[in-house]
Formats: structure tokens, sequence, C-alpha cells
């Protein structure tokens, strides 16, 4: 059996269960990263007897990303602790507050590779818990806020973070800019992950008379601007 941790919001991924750690008193570090702990069958790929952590995805621009790590990077030590299951990570992870540097070794590609990791802050954006909806009958859409759930529930990549889309009214004017499942990332350059910042960009816009509001959309095919009508 593999088991699946998200390092960031603390929250666990064990065989597809959202587990809570525990919490601290002092906001635990950001990591932002996705790994898995070795089975029978991958460490076999090894080719060797072999102990770790494997990487399966890193944040953009956060603290796992900044520090070098990569995809596919086993980690075998952290902040001095040496690495041989998940919960020896976690462990490690949760005693780290904001800011503190910590180091790390991973092996990558058969070579032992030393680096040094500070942890950052959550971002607002990975603090939502509460999923809410919000629908633009005129404009033809519903979108929602991104926690875990809504992840999980519309096959959202890990590290997904912006407004969900989860419904388009096929007669609308935005059907072939929008689907079920894109992910709206910006509107009018500004970052947003709650249907409230959604609403003042396009609130704003019918203010100032204008037709579209520049949104940023993160789709199977990838990042692509398009103009949302506000109307």
């Amino acid at each position: 059996m593999i088991s699946v941790i998200r390092l960031g919001s603390f929250l666990v991924l064990l065989s597809a269960m959202f587990v809570q750690l525990p919490l601290a008193r002092a906001e635990p570090g950001f990591v932002g990263m996705e790994v898995q702990g070795i089975g029978p069958r991958a460490r076999a790929a090894f080719g060797k007897k072999i102990t770790g952590v494997l990487v399966k995805d890193v944040a953009v621009g956060e603290a796992a990303a900044l520090a070098g790590l990569r995809r596919g990077d086993l980690i075998v030590k952290f902040d001095r602790n040496n690495i041989r299951i998940l919960e020896d990570l976690i462990a490690a992870v949760v005693k780290g507050k904001p800011g503190k540097k910590v180091s790390m070794v991973v092996l990558r590609n058969g070579k032992r590779i030393s680096l040094s990791m500070r942890l950052g802050k959550r971002p607002e954006p990975w603090k939502v818990q509460k999923v809410g909806f919000k629908s633009y009958p005129l404009i033809g859409f519903t979108v929602s806020a991104i926690n875990a759930k809504v992840r999980e529930q519309f096959g959202l990549p890990w590290g997904s973070v912006g407004l969900g889309v989860t419904f388009v009214d096929k007669e609308s004017k935005v059907v072939n800019s929008l689907a079920p499942g894109d992910v709206i990332v910006q509107a009018n350059l500004k970052d947003i992950w709650t249907p409230a910042q959604l609403t003042r960009q396009i609130e704003e816009a019918r203010k100032s008379k204008l037709p579209n509001v520049l949104v940023l959309i993160r789709s199977a095919r990838g990042l692509r601007f398009s103009a949302l009508p506000v109307n």
C-alpha cells in the first residue's frame, strides 16, 4: 500500500483519507510539497534496499521549490533527522516554525545531494477550509473556493489554488472560454481564491462600464488568459 502526504497545509492523505494533524500552539512552517512513502514495489524499482520518502510534486514559489527539491527526489534526512518512513518526515516537519532554516539530504539519480530549506508561512489560498460557491447567472457559470475536498471531487491537480469552475451554461457567452474543472487563478492580474474576490472584480468592471474582466485560467491545456464578459 502506498501512502501519500501533502506537506503544506498539514492535511495528510493516507490511503485516500484526510487526517488533520494535531494542532500545535504555533502554526508550523509551510513546506509546499506532496510526498509518498515507498512500498515494496517502489523500493524494488531502485534495485537495492532503500528507505526514505519520495517527492511527488512541489508548489511553485514555496519552500520546497525554492530549496531546489524536484519530483522524484528521495528525502533521506530532514533537519538532522533520518527519514525512513512517512511518519519520520511528518514528525520532523511539524516541529519547524515559519522562518526556520533546515538542512536536507536527498537521493537524486543515485547521488546524495545536500539542500537547505527555509520554512515559509502558509499562503492565504492554502488556508481555505470552507467551500464557498457562487453562481453568476447573467454570465452563465458557477465557481467554488478550492480546498482539499474540492480538489479531490473535481479531479483538480494537487497544489491547485484559485477558483474551481463547477458549472458552465451551454447557452452562455463563456461556453468557449470556461469548462467545469478549469481553475480561475487571477482576475484583472490579481490573484484570487474566494468567490468574493472575483465578484469584486466583476462589479468594478461593471461600474467602470468595461465589457470584460481579464482572467487567467488553468486547465488541462495549461495556463491561458481570457476575456470574461461581465454581463
